[in-house]
This record gives C-alpha cells, sequence and structure tokens, in this order.
C-alpha cells in the first residue's frame, strides 16, 4: 500500500513537472525576468528587486528549476517581485519563477546565492597628467562567481571620503578625468561591489604636471599667394603629455607684434587666409601654448602678389542681329597666377562711358543680350579685372538690324583697318583707262616731220591732259562719295570670315560643381557633380582632385582621402583636415575650374604626420 500511495505521488510530481515545463516552454518568448544592472546574483540576507513582462504576474521562488524545491525560511518574493534571500539559505541557487495567470504562461531565472570577499582594481599606480583621462577596470572576488558589476568614485583618500577639485571626474564605467587646475598630487579611485555594497577596493593614481618645451609649427619655408589660403598645424612638445590646445597668430614680425593687412587673418583651426591687397612680403604664423602661454613657434610665410597684365576679350569683330546674343570670355594673362575673376560691361561708346538701350546688357558670364531696339550701330564689351581693376580688354560688336546688311560707318576702334582698303580705292583704273590710248597715238605724232600734220597733233594732245591733270584733285573729293560704295564688299566678308569659328569653335566659359559647399564626417562618402557651360557644346567632362588648400596646391591629409573620375569624393576614417577643397577642370580648356568647400566636423585632431596637433 505504501508502495502504491509513493509510485502515485510520483506519477502525479512527473505529470506536474511536464505541465510545468510545457507551460514554461510555451511562455519562453511571451514573458522576460529581469533585474535592475542585470544581476544574477544576491547575498544570503540580502534582496534583489525583480520585474517582468506579461500580465497578471504570479511570482514564486524555489530551490529547484522544476518549482518544487524547498528554500530556507526567510527566502521569498513579494508580490512586487522584490526577492529576499534568509541569511540561512544554504541553496547555491534560487529559481525564481514569473507566471501569468491570464495567458498561462511562465519564465524562469536562475540568481545564485553569492558572498563577496573583495574587490580588485586596476591599474594600480597609474601616473596622469593633469588634464588628462586614464580607464580603470573593477573585478569582484568572492564565492559562486558573484556579478563584478560596481560603482565608482574618485576621493582625494583611499577611504574614498575625500574631496577632490571641480572637474576631476571618474564615469559610470570607470573613465578618470583629471582637470588641468587638480592640486591634488595623489587620488584614489574607489569600486564598490553593488551585490556587497559593504566591500569596495582602490587603487592610487599619481597626477604630475605636464611641461611644455617648445612648439614646432609646419609646414615650414612656404609660399602664400595674396587672395588665397594655406593650413598650418602646432605640435605642443614637453614632458607628460602637454595638452596640444593653441592659439594662432599672424603677424608682420617674429615677435607676434606687428600689424597686418585688414583681411589677412587665421582662424582657430591654424587656416592662414591672406587678403587680396596683402603688401607684406613676409608674414608670421605663430602658434601659443594654451597650457603654458609663455611658449610658442612660429615659422616665416613668403606672400607673393599676383600681377595681371592684360584682358584679352574673344571673340573679337562680331556681328550680332539686334534681339541676339553672343558669348564672350576673358583671359587674364600676368605673374604668380592671378585671380581669372572679372566684372563684364557694355558700352555705346569705346570709352565705356556710353548708354546703351534698356534691354541690352552682359551678364556676370559674359553673354551679351542686344535689345531688338538698339539704335547704337556699335557696341563696346568689356572685361575688367576683379583683382586688379586698372587692368580691363574690350571688343566691339557690330549691330546690324538684318544678317547680311551691315552698316557702313566704322567703328572707333577700327580706324586703322578703314583707311587700309582706301589706297586701293584710289587707284580705281576706271579713270585712268584713257590714259594708254594717249601715249599710243603720241608716239606717231612725232614721226610726220611736215608741220602740216603737227598743229592737228598739238590740238588734240591738250586734249588727253586735261584728263591727267583732272584726275589729281578729282580723287580728293570722289573718294568720300565713292567710298561708300566699294566699302560693303570689302567689311562684307569679314563677318564670314570671323563667325565661323565663333559657331563651330566650342569654347568653356565657367564650370559649377553640386554641391558648392558641404559638410561631412570621417569615413564618409559624397557624390558631386559638375557642370560645364559654354558655347557651341562643348564637352561636359572634367578632372577631379581634393586637397586640403583652397589654393589648389597639395597638402597633408589623409592618404585614403581621395576622389575618383566620377566625382565620388571618400573622407578617410583618420582625415585630420579641417577643410577639404575639391575641384573640378574642364578637359576643353583647363584654365577653367571651380571649386567646392568640405568642412570636416569631426576632424581627427589628434591623428596624422604631426599627431596629437592643437586647434
Amino acid at each position: 500500500m505504501m508502495q502504491k500511495s509513493i509510485k502515485s505521488a510520483v506519477f502525479a510530481a512527473v505529470l506536474m513537472l511536464i505541465l510545468f515545463v510545457l507551460s514554461g516552454c510555451a511562455g519562453f518568448y511571451a514573458i522576460n525576468i529581469r533585474t535592475n544592472s542585470d544581476l544574477s546574483s544576491i547575498l544570503a540576507g540580502g534582496s534583489l528587486a525583480l520585474r517582468s513582462s506579461g500580465r497578471d504576474i504570479v511570482w514564486e521562488v524555489s530551490s529547484t528549476s522544476d518549482g518544487f524545491g524547498g528554500v530556507a525560511n526567510g527566502t521569498y518574493i513579494s508580490t512586487n517581485g522584490l526577492l529576499s534571500a534568509s541569511i540561512n539559505e544554504q541553496s547555491l541557487y534560487l529559481y525564481v519563477i514569473a507566471r501569468s495567470m491570464r495567458d498561462g504562461y511562465a519564465a524562469v531565472k536562475q540568481i545564485r546565492v553569492v558572498t563577496v570577499n573583495a574587490v580588485s582594481v586596476t591599474p594600480v599606480n597609474q601616473v596622469i597628467s593633469l588634464g588628462r583621462s586614464a580607464q580603470f577596470k573593477a573585478q569582484v572576488i568572492g564565492n559562486n562567481n558573484p556579478d563584478s558589476v560596481v560603482t565608482w568614485k574618485v576621493s582625494s583618500n583611499a577611504e574614498g571620503t575625500g574631496y577632490v577639485t571641480q572637474g576631476t571626474s571618474i564615469s559610470a564605467n570607470g573613465t578618470l578625468t583629471v582637470a588641468m587646475n587638480e592640486t591634488f598630487r595623489t587620488l584614489y579611485v574607489v569600486a564598490s561591489s553593488v551585490v556587497d555594497s559593504s566591500k569596495s577596493g582602490s587603487a592610487p593614481v599619481s597626477i604630475v604636471v605636464p611641461t611644455v618645451t617648445g612648439i614646432s609649427v609646419t609646414p615650414i619655408n612656404q609660399t602664400i599667394r595674396a587672395g588665397s589660403a594655406m593650413q598650418f598645424r602646432a605640435s605642443v612638445i614637453g614632458t607628460y603629455e602637454p595638452s596640444q590646445a593653441v592659439t594662432w597668430q599672424v603677424s608682420s614680425n617674429a615677435a607676434g607684434t606687428g600689424a597686418v593687412t585688414p583681411g589677412t587673418s587665421i582662424d582657430l583651426n591654424g587656416i592662414l587666409t591672406a587678403a587680396y591687397n596683402e603688401s607684406l612680403t613676409t608674414l608670421y604664423v605663430i602658434a601659443t601654448s594654451i597650457y603654458d602661454p609663455t611658449k610658442s613657434g612660429s615659422v616665416p610665410v613668403a606672400v607673393v602678389r599676383p600681377i595681371v597684365t592684360s584682358v584679352i576679350v574673344s571673340p573679337s569683330n562680331q556681328v550680332v542681329m539686334s534681339g541676339g546674343s553672343i558669348q564672350f570670355i576673358a583671359q587674364i594673362t600676368g605673374t604668380n597666377n592671378p585671380s581669372t575673376a572679372v566684372a563684364w560691361s557694355v558700352s555705346s561708346n569705346a570709352a565705356g562711358t556710353g548708354a546703351v538701350t534698356p534691354g541690352t546688357s552682359i551678364n556676370a558670364n559674359g553673354l551679351l543680350t542686344v535689345s531688338h531696339n538698339e539704335t547704337s550701330q556699335f557696341l563696346y564689351v568689356f572685361a575688367t579685372s576683379i583683382f586688379d581693376p586698372g587692368k580691363s580688354g574690350s571688343v566691339y560688336v557690330t549691330v546690324s538690324a538684318q544678317a547680311a546688311a551691315i552698316p557702313s560707318p566704322a567703328p572707333a576702334p577700327t580706324p586703322i583697318p578703314t583707311p587700309t582698303p582706301r589706297p586701293p580705292t584710289i587707284t580705281p583704273t576706271t579713270p585712268t583707262t584713257p590714259t594708254p590710248p594717249t601715249p599710243t597715238p603720241r608716239p606717231p605724232a612725232p614721226t610726220p616731220t611736215p608741220p602740216t600734220p603737227r598743229p592737228p597733233t598739238t590740238t588734240p594732245a591738250p586734249t588727253p591732259r586735261p584728263p591727267t591733270t583732272t584726275p589729281t584733285p578729282t580723287p580728293t573729293p570722289r573718294p568720300p562719295t565713292t567710298e561708300p560704295t566699294p566699302r560693303p564688299p570689302t567689311i562684307t566678308p569679314t563677318p564670314p570670315t570671323t563667325t565661323p569659328p565663333v559657331s563651330t569653335t566650342p569654347t568653356v566659359t565657367s564650370v559649377i560643381i553640386s554641391p558648392a559647399t558641404h559638410s561631412m564626417k570621417t569615413n564618409e562618402t559624397r557624390q558631386f557633380s559638375a557642370s560645364v557651360i559654354g558655347t557651341n557644346n562643348p564637352a561636359a567632362s572634367v578632372t577631379w582632385r581634393v586637397t586640403p588648400n583652397s589654393n589648389g596646391s597639395a597638402g597633408n591629409m589623409a592618404p585614403n582621402t581621395s576622389i575618383n573620375a566620377n566625382g565620388l569624393l571618400r573622407v578617410a576614417p583618420n582625415e585630420w583636415a579641417t577643410h577639404l577643397y575639391v575641384f573640378a577642370t574642364s578637359t576643353v580648356d583647363t584654365l577653367i575650374t571651380a571649386m567646392a568647400t568640405v568642412t570636416i566636423t569631426n576632424n581627427n585632431s589628434n591623428s596624422g604626420p604631426n599627431q596629437g596637433q592643437g586647434n
């Protein structure tokens, strides 16, 4: 009988276990059990708060995972999920069960019953400079693998009760930061166990004062063109890792007290900009340590001023109908690569002061548009250098109401070509044609010696002579009256000879990059595009390049920063440049280039050829 009742109890227990496992498995995905700080251990005599997903949760605690294990008196879990372990709890593991009375689902979480003996903090005897940081770790030592979750504190004594200078702190993950003005030369990093707050450990930290011995500014022996910019970097040299932060200054002398031309400046990132009208031949770039303002370094920079020698406008000798338009381009020649920017204007006289009919204008790209009712017979197109307004170039345009008819009056700039055709016109052999017959009768006249024939010959002789003397005065008045007739034939061929190049040869007037300005982070890519603008459908192809200098010269940037042939810019993960400049150059006219500015918002200031460079 006893054996039968034992078998029945075992059968009932097995059945309940199967139902429990089935219900637990069914609810595994529906119910989750969590603890604060993801703890999985508890002290005998301690407590641990648990929470669960699901509805209408009923909490249970057992010494076995099947939910039937007994626990010590005093070990229990409240209806809110607060687990309390008895000081006499002998089980190494407690199993907390959360069961949904509404859905029938359940979940189980194992909690270790532990003891904490000590807390170890590493590294020990660390040396940190003012203004620097260091990472610390903690290990909780005890029985049954207690959780190594700790709370951190920094103190001026090993007990963790001492104060520190404001700005000195330690984060929740153990990162210690020492203030620049920390007065204590020994600090203690203290870690306390979350499972057993009575157990803690500490490690002493020696605080050292950095010293600055010098500052190196690079690059050296540089030449900058007035109106351009250049990147400089600084490295602070000293003991105990002094701060790399610096202030920048530009001066006309190495002492840093000399004035420079307004517009010449250097920004917080060390980018020097020379004004267009900078008159100094040498500038000094100076970097001063923020940590120790008595230490600084400088480099001289030679300044070259571009010189504009001429402005050439093309095409020339053009004929345009009223209501039509012509594209002009300007070429700047000079030394030290002067800016190619020009200001365009149109006038009715060669002095550039004549008014034009409303509707006649020239835009910023050199496209001349002639009004339908333009009254001026000639227009003058001017391109003036923006860099040197004293230099300009011009061409004239003949305005025609009809494409084939060209006005005969010569423009002011063409008095020289006009006289050239006149000499050939004065030689009109038409009036002198009678002269050949006159010499022909003269030879026979002397042949007859009788006096009788001579009188008739002397009588006709005066007749041919007046024609020879008459042409002498005649050429003076006649050319003005007869020249307008031959002039159109000589001017008419000119437009055909100049027009074909304008209509058939592609010319590039400008290149436009999109986007013109952009902000990027390191390890990012950005697609740029370029539009080539011009006449006669120039090729749209461009060559791409990227540099840290706005003047297009090579400079220091991360080796893996690049732009491909399609305009895809890749910024290296370790890029230290604060600005990158993307250039697109027309393959048709390599003098036409556009630039886009890229700002790197998270540049690695502690990377690159000058590691640890300041801002």
